[in-house]
């Protein structure tokens, strides 16, 4: 190993212990409409901390039904998730968008590629805004993303949070916090 990769996993290692760790937690939330992962959110923001949940949207409910797997109707879904991100807000919790694109954003180019980044960076931002929230950043998922993502995001002002700029879990994460 080159002495200058050494050098960087020290910085990180020295980054992650004492940046990152006492900034709030950037939650990727996807399984919030879990009854167990709910339950353990709930107990988890009960303890008092205050961080930042980046929630998805109905525009990535194909997403969330082939990932983390849904058992109701896509409706049903909705009115599940506005519900408990609005008890997160209540509860003194940043929330923020969350958008899943592609898993690897060189296989996903074209017309096809902006229409569907511009719909579910567009469309999840005007879903929060129209029930109450008011985000100033994203997270995509996966950390991927490609330049007309980032210039759609900025054209919405939205802020791009970073896989450096906070200790990030996953909502379901939180049952073993807890």
């Amino acid at each position: 190993m080159s002495l200058i990769r050494e050098l960087r996993i020290i910085k990180d290692h020295w980054y992650f212990r004492t940046v990152k760790r006492t900034r709030p937690w950037a939650i990727h939330t996807e399984c919030i409409h879990k009854d167990n992962v709910w339950k353990a959110v709930q107990k988890y923001v009960k303890s008092g901390r205050k961080d930042i949940w980046y929630v998805v949207t109905p525009e990535n409910f194909d997403f969330v039904k082939t990932e983390a797997g849904v058992d109701i109707s896509q409706n049903e879904w909705k009115k599940k998730i506005l519900k408990r991100y609005k008890w997160l807000k209540d509860n003194g919790q940043e929330v923020q968008l969350h958008v899943h694109l592609r898993i690897k954003m060189n296989l996903y180019t074209g017309e096809e590629m902006k229409k569907d980044v511009d719909k579910k960076v567009a469309g999840g931002l005007r879903w929060l805004k129209k029930n109450g929230f008011d985000p100033t950043s994203i997270v995509f998922g996966w950390w991927s993303y490609n330049n007309y993502a980032i210039s759609v995001a900025k054209k919405h002002g939205l802020h791009i949070s970073q896989r450096l700029d906070n200790y990030f879990i996953h909502d379901y994460d939180v049952i073993g916090l807890v």
